[in-house]
């Protein structure tokens, strides 16, 4: 076999692993944006907690699918501590100046989605999100 051919049989499966590696994503992403949304129209007990702490740990698996979609090729650490860094930040920064988000938020069916409320205890969830996520992304790879 000439070089050329095995560079040919290379490049043919590398374009291969993008597509599956994709359809895997959109699978994952099938799965946790109807359970996000679950999360946030959830009005039994404790649904306060349920609503914004464990919707949380979702919001941030949701976002590295939907980012990896978009860019496939990034890896799953790096893209996971921005994640964590960039939440952490906007709910740092909403919660010490909250007249910045006065007038924001995105409702659902008369239910608030984002931007109803923010915390600094939700911090730790994204933690936990970007934990679990770093499993799901690492899923999603086919070697």
């Amino acid at each position: 076999m000439s070089t050329t051919e095995v560079q040919q049989q290379k490049s043919a499966g590398n374009r291969e692993v993008p597509i599956k590696k994709r359809r895997i994503l959109l699978q994952f992403l099938v799965i946790c944006l109807p359970l996000w949304l679950s999360f946030k129209f959830y009005s039994g007990p404790y649904s306060d907690q349920v609503g914004n702490y464990l919707a949380g740990v979702l919001f941030v698996i949701i976002w590295a699918l939907v980012i990896q979609l978009i860019q496939p090729t990034l890896r799953e650490t790096p893209l996971l501590i921005i994640l964590f860094l960039v939440f952490s930040a906007l709910e740092l920064l909403f919660w010490q100046y909250p007249g910045l988000v006065e007038n924001f938020s995105i409702t659902m069916g008369g239910q608030t989605i984002i931007g109803d409320s923010f915390s600094l205890n939700r911090i730790p969830y994204y933690g936990v999100g970007a934990f679990i996520g770093y499993f799901v992304l690492k899923a999603c790879r086919i070697k």
